[in-house]
């Protein structure tokens, strides 16, 4: 069987949900997973593997580059339109010399391609909403309406949290099925030697590990870093245009620690060696609300306490575990957290449950399920 994913994320880019799910497809399945070009990188516009998904890139129409002409061309409908139908005849080139089946499982998370999609011969369309296409920085005031067309051709919606589930669910009468985020617990909870850039920082480490995306609170943060009881405040992942004078102004300032990104083969040394683990997202953005962030399961199976934005998915667990929504409550929480003994084995037992396995065996069984019915 065959399993054509249109992404808005490259198969190389630090590793997402669909790199956890897609890679623990069984033997049966071959995936080919079409992502969009990037300025800068090197794009497989001939087709690479790994493991058993092939990818390879396609032209897409994207929104909010970092090249202002780009952008400002496809503010026009003209324009847009023929970007789409050039990545239509490559896509279709490309699923030729592939060898694709004539009827595969489709699986999007691009909303930029309706019209190739509403042409693309399936058995079922399935969409992944991991997070709202509209969320981010610099989505154009056209983006609506792709989002729209593509919504109302899915089969079936697969979603990361309850409170997408909710939303989607009164947007469209398809079967919207909650497949949280979660975590491989064995790559986090392996002992892992201290990192040199953070045995030299003075502790405790009060520590976020993401991309510094305009979802963060720099009030909260700010709040961390006066309760760090003479330890270090520490960011470690890749900047954002959105954040990048923000966070420039947090780190000049003292017990603050900026280290950039990590590959992930080094993200579980990095958790280890922190103390208490941090998302401190803004809490009242409706986009932040819906979000089940990989980070809390990979803290916790690093053996981390994890103070968090609230996750409606989540029973707060204290003081393994706790919500925060604000400066002032989640300085309290990450006092508690430092203040509570050890317990390793209770978080790594928490995490447990949300591994990557089964999530991916609940997806395929979900998308098989529905296939002899779709004919």
């Amino acid at each position: 069987m065959d399993l054509v994913v249109l992404s808005e994320v490259r198969w190389s880019y630090f590793r997402t949900r669909k790199q956890f799910l897609l890679s623990r497809f069984p033997e049966r399945w071959r995936v080919f997973y079409a992502q969009p070009p990037a300025a800068g990188t090197d794009d497989p516009w001939r087709a690479r593997r790994e493991g058993r998904v092939t990818y390879f890139t396609v032209p897409f129409l994207k929104p909010g580059t970092t090249q202002p002409l780009y952008n400002r061309l496809m503010r026009a409908g003209a324009a847009r339109a023929t970007v789409e139908r050039c990545a239509e005849s490559w896509l279709r080139l490309m699923l030729a010399r592939l060898g694709v089946e004539p009827r595969p499982v489709v699986l999007a998370s691009n909303i930029y391609c309706p019209g190739a999609l509403s042409r693309l011969p399936r058995k079922l369309l399935f969409y992944d909403f991991n997070d709202s296409p509209l969320q981010f920085a610099g989505v154009p005031a056209w983006a609506p309406d792709y989002w729209r067309r593509t919504r109302d051709q899915v089969d079936a919606f697969f979603v990361v949290s309850e409170y997408y589930r909710r939303e989607l669910s009164a947007q469209t009468r398809r079967p919207v099925i909650l497949l949280g985020n979660g975590v491989e617990v064995d790559h986090f909870q392996a002992p892992r030697a201290v990192p040199p850039e953070l045995a030299s920082l003075p502790r405790p480490l009060i520590g976020y590990v993401g991309l510094l995306s305009h979802f963060l609170d720099f009030e909260t943060l700010e709040a961390l870093r006066q309760a760090r009881r003479g330890g270090t405040l520490v960011l470690v992942g890749p900047g954002t245009p959105a954040t990048d004078a923000a966070v420039r102004e947090l780190a000049g300032r003292e017990g603050v620690a900026v280290l950039g990104p990590r590959p992930y083969a080094e993200i579980p040394a990095t958790m280890q060696a922190l103390d208490v683990g941090v998302i401190p997202f803004r809490a009242n953005d409706p986009f932040v609300q819906g979000i089940n962030p990989n980070k809390v399961y990979q803290y916790l199976a690093s053996g981390l306490p994890v103070v968090t934005t609230p996750v409606l998915d989540l029973e707060p667990r204290p003081p393994h575990l706790q919500f925060a929504a604000g400066p002032a409550a989640m300085r309290a929480a990450v006092e508690r957290a430092l203040d509570a003994p050890p317990d390793r084995a209770a978080r790594v037992a928490l995490a447990r449950s949300h591994d990557w396995g089964g999530l991916a065996s609940r997806m395929v069984e979900e998308i098989e399920r529905r296939i002899p019915a779709a004919g």
